[in-house]
């Protein structure tokens, strides 16, 4: 008997025991339930009154009725929130590509260092005979272990700071009476001042352009350096001799880069677009006075932003500052080229010296104003249409 007594006792003892364990755990699972409760956002009066009208089976009409929305309105809604607990649909085509392909595909392109491209990868798996499938599914297979491309530099703004430093130099094409012309435009950088212009007939050669260039800068003399294209016109004897005469230091534009020298594109988009609407409105008699006209609109009637509302002509004829000695400016870029040149490792850089040591200089100077969104780009290479 007193074996059974401390028996039943014990296991009285275990019962409650347990009991309170069980109790205990409720409790926990109840309190953390209720913080959960409590983290969730309170639900809104439509989701109240969906959850009565499932409950109780009314009429979905009557809930959107109390709602005061269409009954259609509430099915919408109804079936958006039951789409969200459902996974979302991968879409296009399912992969054909089975997971043991998938991996000898991958490991092989990390066996090679990632230098084997999608279409050399297909004729592996075709000579492993693994299968064949496309580039690129081969690609997309790949695509999380290709390396990401490094984000290109963003190119600097510049703006010269006075006038007289930098001149650029260009020509666009006009037909006038049944023939090509060329229309030759000099302007300065800072201001927008066109200096001189020039129609020739035909195509201008290298006499054309000397002599148009002597006229500029008899008129309002040098500047220090003269921006192009790098056209042959310009590496004929006229016109080196005529840049050595008043020592003024040529830029060439990178190849097939126009925003390099995107002031002056602009330029003659605007001369283009305005002759054009003078031609459509009848104004001028010929090319020459339309041109004329276009030139006076640009340098002396048009306010631009910007130079601070100011014309042209007012910003060149005032804005002047004291600018160093020609020979001095010439030398030390002649002589930072001839350094940047040693220094460089590709023809590449080669090509770009003489750019390089140009806006250095002019920065040494405090003859450029810094900002942060046009071109500097000297090793430009990319193609254009």
């Amino acid at each position: 008997m007193r074996w059974r007594r401390n028996t039943s006792i014990s296991c009285t003892r275990e019962r409650s025991r347990s009991s309170e364990t069980g109790e205990n755990a409720s409790g926990k699972n109840r309190r953390k339930k209720n913080l959960e409760d409590r983290s969730k956002p309170p639900p809104s009066r439509r989701e109240r009154l969906v959850a009565q009208q499932e409950a109780r089976n009314w009429p979905l009409s009557m809930a959107a009725q109390i709602l005061g929305i269409q009954t259609q309105s509430l099915k919408r809604w109804k079936k958006r929130r039951e789409q969200v607990n459902e996974e979302p649909k991968k879409r296009g085509r399912p992969e054909s590509v089975p997971a043991e392909a998938r991996w000898k595909i991958r490991e092989c392109y990390k066996a090679h260092y990632g230098q084997w491209d999608p279409t050399v990868l297909r004729e592996w798996a075709i000579r492993e005979r693994i299968g064949t499938w496309a580039a690129g599914t081969i690609s997309r297979v790949i695509a999380d272990l290709k390396p990401k491309p490094e984000p290109k530099p963003k190119p600097r703004r510049y703006e010269i700071a006075a006038p007289m430093v930098m001149w650029s130099e260009d020509g666009t094409k006009f037909r006038g009476c049944g023939k090509k012309r060329e229309l030759l435009v000099l302007q300065d950088e800072c201001a927008r001042y066109k200096i001189n212009w020039k129609l020739s007939e035909g195509s201008a050669n290298s006499a054309i352009v000397a002599r148009y260039l002597r006229e500029a800068f008899e008129k309002h003399g040098a500047p220090l350096v003269l921006k192009h294209d790098g056209d042959s016109i310009f590496h004929e004897q006229c016109v080196r001799q005529l840049l050595d005469e008043f020592c003024v230091v040529d830029l060439t534009s990178p190849p097939y880069y126009p925003q390099y020298n995107g002031k002056k594109e602009r330029s003659m988009r605007d001369i283009k677009g305005y002759e054009r609407a003078l031609r459509r409105n009848r104004v001028g008699d010929s090319l020459e006075e339309r041109i004329g006209l276009t030139m006076t609109d640009l340098n002396d009637d048009r306010p631009r932003p910007v130079l601070g509302g100011m014309t042209a002509a007012e910003v060149f004829q005032q804005n002047h500052i004291r600018l160093p000695g020609r020979r001095r400016f010439k030398m030390e870029v002649e002589t930072r080229q001839l350094e940047l040149e040693a220094q460089a490792g590709s023809r590449n850089e080669i090509q770009a010296a003489r750019r390089k040591s140009v806006i250095e200089v002019l920065s040494r100077y405090g003859l450029l104003i810094w900002g942060g969104n046009v071109s500097t780009y000297l090793r430009a290479q990319s193609g254009t249409n």
